[in-house]
């Protein structure tokens, strides 16, 4: 532990720059993973079973690593990379084997990465400029690995499977835009791979001159884009790519990491680092949502026929309030002297679980006032993702501030289909008819009842859902960082008054497939790039 420890803090010292700043959260979150004592006790309860260090550590690797890879949320289910890298990092410190790609070797030339898992100090082994590429056999687009790539806008293409046949100085193309791969391409097909790599390089340029533009349409509505977060390392990159504050924080994965509930001061030196970065922007952070497909190994929820549909989000929070209370209390302490906390609650669909929030809230605030900190009452939302809450939205105006419309979990209500479920992932769309007309339900409610509107989830980054979710009225959208900037371009292209002739004739079609087909044709005629 002592050796990888002093490892990770070399890897992050030999990172200069853009790059240092970018990946640092992930440096602490490593950090952090190895000084969590539940990871130490489970090798020594390995150990004791019977287990040599090698299989307990192993064996204690694979607890972890299983606990995320089977939850159904892609961005906590990515997190499995992160224990296993640190894992290979512990067992390479106890073999003394050096690890493959260290800072001595010798490189010429553009270098493609390529492994099973391709680790941040194997990229930080290679100078920027000379990395052409990576391509992992494992892994997803939210892996860690994915987020450097991204920061330093080297393609990268995750979960391939084995690659045969692949020998070093083999010619490789990555198409990043694709996912895909193209072993020992011919002169025909590397010539016109070298035609796309200079106007790609001509649109991020283009791209890249937008950031501190408005994502503002042909006609002159402003349109907020914020991003979607949860860790320190995904930070930086939404600054870079233009983000007007944090539409969705996650704060679930503060408690995923740990063997317990973390304290008020622990987390309240997580969420100070959130607000350091974005001071002056706003940040909405969404309660705990745990429960569902979100579990916690020291308190796990258990003998649920429907995990989606029981114990989650507000309703875990408001039967544990002495929790919610130390995380509420953390949030308002962490953001003392500012005034952009937005505090979100999940799950929402009863006017009793709003009345009750509230109360916390005054308490909460009541105690601090007391302690002796000086702060101003946060504003107080609730995400609309659960069906019910649509139509309450009037009866509920006086006891919110916003409303910020879930897109993934309520589609996936509205078409009683599990995205994740490989038998019906393929009728999840967000551009089927009856999400569009209940989305459109909520922006008008919403306006009748003065809330400010925001809409996070995947439907905020898909072109075709953007262009609607304009002509529906939606002013501000939250998604992941590598998703604005492309946004912002096409926000910029279009005019509310043809985002609103296309939704007009969107709501005449009766399936999500035509929907799309037309909002592309008449995007294929704006020449976006």
């Amino acid at each position: 532990l002592v050796r990888v420890r002093a490892e990770v803090a070399t890897e992050q010292q030999a990172m200069s720059g853009e790059l240092a700043t970018n990946v640092a959260g992930i440096f602490d979150a490593y950090q952090m993973l190895l000084s969590d004592p539940a990871l130490i006790e489970k090798v020594e309860s390995e150990i004791r079973a019977g287990h040599w260090l090698p299989s307990a550590l192993k064996l204690t690797i694979h607890y972890f690593s299983e606990l995320f890879r089977a939850m159904d949320d892609p961005y906590l289910k990515a997190r499995h990379e992160d224990i296993q890298h640190l894992g290979n990092k512990l067992f390479n410190a106890w073999s003394r084997n050096e690890v493959v790609g260290g800072g001595d070797t010798l490189i010429e030339g553009p270098v493609i990465l390529v492994g099973a898992q391709v680790s941040i100090s194997q990229i930080a082994s290679v100078p920027v400029e000379q990395l052409a590429g990576i391509v992992c056999f494992e892994g997803s687009s939210l892996s860690h690995t994915a987020v450097v790539a991204n920061a330093i806008g080297v393609p990268a293409v995750m979960g391939i499977g084995a690659a045969k046949g692949l020998v070093n100085g083999d010619l490789l193309i990555v198409d990043g835009n694709e996912g895909q791969v193209i072993l020992k391409p011919s002169d025909a097909i590397a010539d016109e791979f070298r035609e796309l790599v200079n106007k790609e390089r001509q649109l991020s340029e283009k791209l890249d001159e937008l950031r501190d533009q408005p994502a503002r349409t042909t006609d002159g509505q402003t349109v907020r884009l914020l991003t979607n977060t949860g860790l320190l390392s995904d930070i930086t990159p939404g600054l870079k790519n233009g983000a007007e504050g944090i539409g969705l924080y996650r704060t679930e994965l503060t408690f995923m990491v740990r063997d317990s509930f973390p304290s008020e001061a622990e987390q309240v030196q997580v969420y100070k680092r959130v607000f350091s970065a974005y001071a002056d922007k706003p940040i909405y952070m969404r309660t705990l949502d745990i429960g569902g497909d979100k579990q916690l190994a020291y308190f796990p929820i258990e003998n649920e026929e429907n995990p989606a549909l029981g114990w989650r989000g507000i309703r875990f929070t408001l039967d544990n309030i002495q929790l919610l209370m130390t995380q509420v209390r953390a949030m308002i302490r962490a953001a003392e002297g500012a005034d952009n906390l937005h505090i979100m609650l999940p799950m929402v669909s009863s006017i009793r679980e709003l009345d009750t929030f509230n109360k916390l809230l005054g308490d909460a605030c009541q105690q601090l006032r007391q302690e002796g900190h000086i702060f101003k009452r946060p504003k107080i939302g609730m995400m609309v993702e659960v069906p019910a809450a649509i139509s309450q939205l009037p009866f509920w105006k006086d006891k919110i501030d916003f409303v910020s419309i879930g897109s993934n979990d309520l589609s996936q209500y509205l078409l009683a289909t599990d995205r994740n479920n490989t038998h019906v992932a393929s009728l999840f769309d967000h551009l089927h008819p009856a999400v569009l007309y209940e989305v459109k339900r909520i922006v008008d409610t919403a306006k009748q009842c003065n809330l400010p509107l925001s809409l996070c989830g995947e439907m905020g980054s898909d072109p075709v859902a953007v262009v609607l979710l304009l002509g529906m009225g939606v002013r501000t959208l939250s998604m992941s960082a590598a998703k604005l900037p492309r946004i912002k371009s096409l926000i910029r292209s279009v005019s509310i008054m043809m985002a609103e002739e296309l939704l007009d004739q969107a709501l005449t079609i009766n399936n999500g497939i035509d929907i799309r087909r037309v909002v592309n044709e008449k995007l294929a005629t704006l020449h976006l790039g």
